[in-house]
């Protein structure tokens, strides 16, 4: 079993791990679906998702090719500055294809439908029409699980650098026993999984995307004692956690401190289980999630995690932090942090990763005064890394399209900041 130590530290102290199992090789790719026919379509995809989900849920089997909607299979790009996950398809890569026809979603809201069905669940999308926007479940395809049912308003912009609007509760303990045992930090007790949320999921009128984090070795999302405490460099997520859920994603963050082992891994169980609690009438996710937009992201093994976890289908869009590994399925915009000042995972080695990549999104961003673990302590929300992962998913998981200047374009915001050097596939610069 390959051996890691990290150690995240305090504004002043340093940050020291060793990582036997070195993430740096590249990364997969698809390519990437087209927008869909506009908004004055997204009433017309409501009907075409639920079918589609069955159709895709067959692809997951056959290993399909791309729908008939004219998309290729994979996660819909942003086209002309909107996302649209639009059309009808047909049978799908690995249950799942994004198709459509030209045009991209109006600010109002989304258009087009997108059926998706694969391992764990397949889930229908339609947006509304111009200046409406909507979320509307299609049907569960062939591969079964869960479906997204929620209806809800279209995302506003917000800043990623500040808090969100939303006050945050964390469920602890929540969830399926999950873990490779014995855990660096808990022996042989599994652990279940944090969850990080807007309070008024009930109330809140939006469909909330999902996002899967990933720990660092022998780490957690914040102290969990009285195994985990900051004395023993355990728990130090809390800041990030916080900041993404108060704009509106719930995070389910496995307490395994070895995110990258198991099969399946800790985190796709968590994953597996919130969609299926969002179809459960008792739960208090029940329709408030929006299932068809899901992220992944993660920190040093957990970036390995996030990596590996990269290829399943149900996942739109993936960032890590000083960590990757290569994936022939990265099907979606992937964003690669690492630090110029950090010993223990070189950002050449996150570079081979982001080389790799050619047809689908991808980012580099060297935050120039980071090691291992300080880009946590840069500032708060307004340091490269918190803020940036902020933003990326809020444009790939809530269509926020003002914030998408900050990635896109050959002048992009984050590419004139100074505390970071920047680069950018073909796919980023248009």
């Amino acid at each position: 079993m390959k051996q890691f130590a990290h150690f995240i530290r305090s504004r002043t102290t340093t940050i020291a791990c060793t990582w036997v199992l070195i993430a740096g090789c590249g990364g997969g790719s698809a390519a990437t679906g087209t927008g869909g026919t506009g908004a004055a379509t997204g009433g017309t995809g409501a009907a075409t998702g639920g079918t589609a989900a069955v159709t895709g849920g067959t692809g997951a089997v056959t290993g399909g090719s791309s729908g008939t909607g004219g998309g290729a299979a994979g996660v819909s790009a942003n086209t002309g500055g909107a996302r649209a996950d639009g059309g009808s398809v047909g049978t799908g890569e690995a249950g799942r294809s994004a198709g459509g026809g030209s045009g991209a979603a109006s600010s109002g809201g989304r258009s087009g439908g997108t059926g998706q069905a694969g391992a764990g669940g397949s889930s229908g999308h339609t947006g509304g029409s111009t200046g409406s926007a909507g979320h509307v479940g299609g049907t569960a395809g062939a591969g079964g699980g869960a479906t997204s049912s929620c209806v809800g308003m279209a995302w506003p912009t917000a800043d990623p650098t500040t808090a969100g609007p939303f006050s945050v509760t964390a469920d602890k303990g929540v969830g399926p026993l999950a873990g490779v045992v014995p855990d660096p930090v808990y022996g042989d007790t599994q652990q279940r999984f944090n969850i990080y949320r807007p309070t008024n999921l009930a109330q809140s009128g939006y469909c909330h995307p999902i996002l899967v984090w990933a720990n660092g070795h022998t780490d957690n999302p914040e102290p969990n004692p009285p195994l985990c405490v900051s004395s023993k460099y355990c728990g130090s997520y809390q800041a990030l956690v916080t900041q993404l859920a108060s704009h509106g994603f719930v995070v389910i963050a496995s307490l395994s401190t070895i995110t990258s082992q198991g099969n399946p891994l800790p985190t796709i169980i968590g994953l597996d289980w919130l969609l299926q609690q969002a179809e459960d009438p008792a739960s208090p996710y029940y329709h408030r999630l929006d299932t068809a937009h899901i992220g992944a992201l993660g920190h040093s093994e957990g970036g390995f995690s996030t990596s590996k976890a990269s290829s399943d289908p149900r996942i739109s869009a993936i960032a890590t932090v000083s960590g990757s590994a290569v994936n022939a399925g990265i099907h979606g915009p992937s964003l690669w942090f690492c630090g110029a000042k950090d010993t223990v995972v070189s950002c050449d080695s996150v570079m081979k990763t982001y080389a790799a990549i050619t047809n689908q999104p991808a980012m580099l961003v060297n935050n120039l005064a980071a090691d291992h673990g300080g880009w946590l302590y840069q500032n708060g929300a307004k340091g490269p890394d918190i803020f940036g992962l902020t933003a990326w998913f809020r444009v790939h998981l809530m269509n926020d399209t003002a914030n998408r200047k900050m990635f896109y374009g050959a002048d992009c915001t984050l590419c004139k900041d100074s505390r970071v050097q920047v680069t950018q596939n073909s796919l980023m610069t248009q």
